[in-house]
């Protein structure tokens, strides 16, 4: 696959994706695309916001609300937790819990602990817990199953 990346002084960013046929790496290309480029609603007190994917570090749900963690704010939006990982997988969020998922793209560093979990340390500097159950997935995804 060749990609050409071109700079324009003025105008609207575009992307132009061409290909024989859309196949399988095609479509995961623009799902991609299209699921970075959806914002999530998130909200602070009374006054709501609108959120790039990219810009979440882990979300948790905690007594029925759910939490959308930023480098440097908590907020929270109506979504589930569920909801949120269908709609940014691709973007990298994954379940690493029962009731958190975790931003791949901003994963500092990993430690094995103990019973199988992983220590994730975000480049926030926070630690989250992969619990033994989402291991396997959570290695897999990042290209550690071996």
């Amino acid at each position: 696959m060749k990609i050409t990346v071109e700079y324009i002084a003025s105008g609207e960013d575009e992307i132009v994706l061409k290909c024989r046929q859309l196949d399988s790496k095609m479509q995961r290309i623009l799902s991609f695309i299209e699921e970075s480029m959806e914002k999530m609603v998130v909200q602070k007190g009374y006054e709501k916001f609108l959120l790039q994917p990219d810009d979440v570090f882990y979300v948790e749900a905690v007594d029925n609300k759910t939490f959308v963690y930023t480098k440097d704010a908590v907020l929270e939006t109506q979504d589930t937790l569920n909801n949120i990982e269908n709609k940014y997988y691709n973007v990298g969020l994954i379940r690493i819990g029962k009731s958190q998922l975790v931003n791949l793209n901003h994963i500092k560093k990993l430690k094995s602990i103990s019973n199988s979990r992983i220590e994730v340390t975000l480049e926030s500097d926070e630690r989250l817990v992969v619990s033994r159950h989402y291991a396997r997935m959570f290695k897999s995804r990042l290209g550690l199953d071996n």
